[in-house]
């Protein structure tokens, strides 16, 4: 992406001279305006090289979503509160990559975004009130734990992944959560939330000339530290991983690990997500002969997750046959790596995908929750439309290679 691009319609890329990224869409006529700060460090943010450091620096499991708690504490009361006396809804969620923060509203634009942007530099960790937010998100991890469909995803990567941390819960365990304290969060904080890790993105009837002003107050800061990973062997740690939770039927999810990919990873979900459904979904022979065969009472929930160090496809479904299900799975993937996808499903699902862009971007909050998955790209929504447009039947056949039968897991919970 250039340097400072506008766009005929008045969508805009800007670079602030703190080095965070601004995505605008101007949409006239809207009563919403939104706004929304991704931080390009999540869960996965374990460890990196301290400055003047022998050795890195680690950080317990849980950081960033603890932080992304105690952050609307600000020294002079509480950000959620003020958010509301000036008429916006105000919000924040952390995953593998990422923390965002985010508010809407329809008066009181700037008041809301100069909060937005001031609380997210100025951190404020007292020992006690860390303290007190222990059982706060001690409840949330025993409310995901007794959660049927949180608890498969989670023993699915865990069979997938032997160290990454995409295989850990983003709110971490108990017994992470009590080595966390106010300095623990102060250090990860100044590791994680530096400048050029930000981007900033507005939609709504908004001017764009102001909120370049306004983003200026962005603090220029030393660069951040790069997360440390270690290595991932390619093989998955285990193939079969099964939980109980006394549920009345059970749930599977079906995955595959992938190798990751650093080039053009938006292009490479869109693709796989055409690949995805061309195999499973609706329409899909695999589908018509699950049903057929009882196995399966509506097509499987599928999807493509990619990050740095990871990639994997995930089906979700319900019922007793898990296993032939996975089983039929790979008979069809290995027909359709022989014969190809036929060009005629190939336009009408990326048709599809297409329209279900178009209609999501018709929305303020639409256009901003799409923004904030392609800017961990450093992508805009230019770009991503112009890869929807161009992506080749080709390409995508040549995706079914990923998919390996050694490199499959099958998660139940009962």
């Amino acid at each position: 992406m250039r340097e400072n691009e506008i766009d005929k319609n008045g969508t805009a890329w800007v670079k602030t001279s703190s080095g965070m990224d601004c995505y605008f869409f101007p949409m006239p006529d809207y009563e919403e305006k939104m706004a929304a700060i991704v931080v390009k460090a999540g869960s996965d943010f374990l460890a990196c090289n301290g400055k003047n450091q022998e050795n890195p620096l680690r950080f317990p499991e849980g950081t960033a979503h603890f932080i992304e708690h105690r952050l609307f504490r600000q020294k002079w009361g509480d950000a959620f509160a003020t958010f509301s006396k000036q008429g916006a809804s105000a919000n924040a969620f952390t995953d593998a990559e990422k923390t965002v923060y985010y508010f809407s509203c329809q008066e009181n634009f700037f008041e809301n975004l100069r909060l937005l942007l001031s609380f997210v530099q100025n951190p404020y960790f007292l020992k006690e009130e860390t303290e007190q937010e222990k059982s706060i998100i001690q409840s949330e991890i025993t409310m995901y734990d007794d959660n049927p469909d949180w608890r498969v995803y989670y023993q699915l990567l865990q069979g997938m992944y032997h160290h990454h941390p995409i295989r850990i819960p983003i709110a971490g365990d108990a017994k992470a959560m009590e080595k966390i304290d106010h300095n623990v969060l102060q250090q990860a904080y100044e590791c994680m939330y530096t400048p050029e890790r930000f981007s900033l993105i507005c939609a709504g009837d908004i001017r764009v000339p102001k909120i370049i002003e306004t983003a200026s107050m962005m603090k220029k800061k030393n660069p951040g530290e790069k997360p440390l990973f270690e290595r991932e062997p390619e093989n998955v740690k285990e193939s079969y991983v099964e939980g109980k939770l006394g549920i009345s039927r059970p749930i599977f999810q079906i995955g595959f690990k992938m190798t990751p990919v650093d080039k053009e990873p938006i292009k490479q979900r869109i693709l796989m997500g055409i690949l995805l459904e061309i195999l499973a979904g609706e329409s899909s022979a695999f589908y018509q002969e699950a049903y057929y065969k009882k196995y399966l009472d509506e097509p499987l929930g599928n999807a493509y997750f990619s990050g740095e160090g990871y990639a994997f496809c995930a089906f979700s479904g319900v019922g007793e046959r898990g296993k032939e299900v996975s089983e039929l799975l790979l008979q069809h993937l290995e027909v359709l790596c022989q014969e190809g996808i036929e060009e005629e499903d190939f336009r009408r699902i990326r048709k599809k995908q297409i329209g279900r862009f178009i209609r999501r971007n018709q929305s303020v909050s639409g256009m901003v929750l799409g923004q904030i998955e392609w800017a961990m790209a450093d992508c805009s929504a230019g770009q991503v439309f112009r890869y929807l447009k161009t992506v080749k039947k080709s390409e995508a056949e040549l995706l079914c290679k990923a998919f390996a039968k050694d490199k499959m897991v099958l998660s139940v919970i009962r």
